[in-house]
């Protein structure tokens, strides 16, 4: 199969991990390219808080795309998955942090057909601020 950008190629690769492509893992790896773009890639000191509506699948899909991405894995225990209102993500590097939220309509758009490949592939080229709210802050 031939890729069309660098983002089907990265999609098709973190869902050999995740056993095949939806839009929740294509948000984890937006939401984890965007970890990486702000605060740089430190797969060992980077730490990520995954927040999910409730701790099922469509939802916790979201953090193996943050998986891919980042590289906080569970194995090195830096990352986690917290149950309760948003779908979200949030990364500290440092003195950094980094807070994503899905944007409510993007969430209630995916939830209608959670599997839809091609729903995945949108959403790997939509723009970040189409797709999240977004708070970049020092911590003190």
């Amino acid at each position: 199969m031939g890729h069309v950008s660098i983002l089907d190629k990265i999609l098709d690769e973190a869902s050999m991990l995740h056993c095949h492509i939806g839009p929740f893992l294509a948000l984890g790896l937006k939401a984890g390219l965007r970890a990486i773009e702000a605060l740089g890639y430190d797969p060992f000191e980077m730490r990520a808080r995954i927040l999910v509506p409730r701790a099922s699948t469509p939802y916790t899909c979201f953090a193996d795309g943050v998986q891919y991405a980042t590289g906080c894995t569970l194995g090195k225990l830096n990352i986690e998955i917290l149950e309760g209102g948003e779908l979200g993500a949030v990364f500290t590097l440092g003195s950094r942090k980094l807070v994503l939220r899905v944007r409510e309509n993007i969430l209630a758009e995916l939830e209608r057909s959670p599997n839809s490949m091609e729903d995945a592939r949108r959403i790997m080229r939509m723009r970040l601020v189409d797709l999240f709210e977004e708070e970049l802050a020092e911590e003190l």
